[in-house]
């Protein structure tokens, strides 16, 4: 293929959470596009630094890019339409400058860009994977009708997505297609992967019980649900563990739920057995150091990589039954889906695996093999790379 028939396919993203799965989806898709007959070119928040790989990285752009937040005054919002407007035309004349075929915008906030490929006339295919459910109720009704608008095609992360974002909004969804993100990397995440020295390190006996949650601290993640189901579980395995990974995030929203959560265990009288981390970029180990997966969410998240992550090591999964996880887990098979919000039901499930460790083995074993069948790269790039052929003009390049 002649190198300036390629397309190139501007990807942006104002995120710059270095914490958060959808920044580190939009670079994994910057390093592979290119197999599929397209040039990345990646535009990312000049507050955003170092999720980018050093070496073999996409040819990346930093710019101003606006990224809205709950919780501000009127003015601040002002402030942040009139930088959407300036960003959208920063955008539109790199979009020129480097003959843009195609813009992929990463989220549903990053209006500039869908606002951008407007401006520069060229196709825009806007990758959704939010949860709106909890957002204040203007956002919930005119972002999914400014992204219908824009785009030329929508990518959403799951069912789950699909209906609440746009059909329960009455919104045409005859261009929006499901296409589940990929499980992660099988090098990494793999069922031989050692967590003994984890183990080590934070001080656990190699024959205690582990359960791990790995989530940011932020509230909808719902780490009250599994501190609160830890009391029921140390009944009856007193030498349980629980290891919660995730950092803070900047807000005093944030900064007070972080702090009601490691205040929570020395109340609930369960400190001794609550490990909190922080981040840390060794997930697959700490993972491997556990005997269940926990994911809690007490909103409906998206596509959660953690639960495909744990699967793909070869862990039983425990995860609320609300978005994502319902597409990602075959109930009783390859993990465990309780309700929502429910302590009781979570350590239940808990205690079930714990007592049945072949049980628990089994479903481990089968959402491994679920992973590495079902949520492969290669169906993934195959069908977004048919979403840019149909964005572009019918046709692959």
């Amino acid at each position: 293929m002649n190198e300036a028939t390629v397309p190139t396919v501007l990807y942006t993203s104002a995120d710059f959470d270095g914490q958060g799965g959808a920044l580190r989806c939009l670079i994994d898709m910057g390093n592979e596009i290119g197999e599929w007959g397209y040039r990345p070119l990646l535009a990312l928040s000049d507050r955003q630094q170092g999720s980018a790989p050093a070496n073999g990285a996409p040819p990346t752009v930093r710019l101003r890019l606006p990224r809205p937040q709950r919780g501000r005054s009127a003015a601040d919002y002002a402030r942040d339409v009139v930088e959407t407007a300036r960003s959208a035309r920063r955008l539109a004349r790199l979009i020129r400058r480097e003959h843009v075929a195609l813009v992929h915008v990463n989220e549903i906030l990053d209006v500039y860009g869908g606002i951008a490929a407007k401006i520069a006339r060229v196709p825009c295919v806007w990758h959704v994977r939010a949860d709106i459910s909890g957002w204040p109720r203007p956002l919930r009704a005119v972002l999914p009708r400014i992204v219908s608008a824009l785009s030329s095609e929508v990518v959403v992360v799951s069912e789950s997505v699909r209906q609440l974002v746009f059909a329960d909004h009455g919104l045409d969804t005859r261009k929006v297609s499901v296409i589940h993100d990929p499980g992660p990397d099988l090098h990494t995440f793999r069922p031989d992967v050692d967590g003994g020295v984890v183990r080590r390190e934070l001080g656990i006996d190699d024959d205690a019980p582990v359960v791990v949650l790995v989530a940011k601290m932020v509230e909808p993640k719902g780490h009250e649900v599994l501190l609160r189901a830890a009391p029921e579980v140390l009944a009856s395995f007193p030498a349980t563990r629980f290891v919660i990974v995730g950092g803070d995030l900047d807000g005093e929203h944030h900064r007070r739920y972080a702090r009601r959560i490691r205040s929570l265990p020395a109340e609930l009288g369960v400190d001794h057995a609550v490990i909190f981390t922080g981040y840390r970029g060794d997930v697959a180990q700490v993972m491997a150091a556990a005997d269940i997966v926990t994911h809690c969410s007490t909103h409906p998240d998206p596509f959660p990589g953690t639960v495909l992550q744990g699967m793909a090591l070869g862990k039983a999964v425990i995860a609320s039954d609300l978005g994502g996880p319902n597409e990602q887990i075959e109930p009783g098979r390859s993990g465990l889906l309780v309700p929502a919000g429910d302590p009781a039901a979570l350590a239940s499930a808990i205690l079930s695996l714990l007592d049945d460790p072949e049980r628990c083995a089994s479903i481990g074993r089968t959402a491994g093999e679920r992973v590495r069948s079902t949520f492969t790269a290669d169906d993934f790039y195959r069908r977004l790379a048919d979403s840019y052929a149909h964005a572009i003009g019918g046709r692959r390049w």
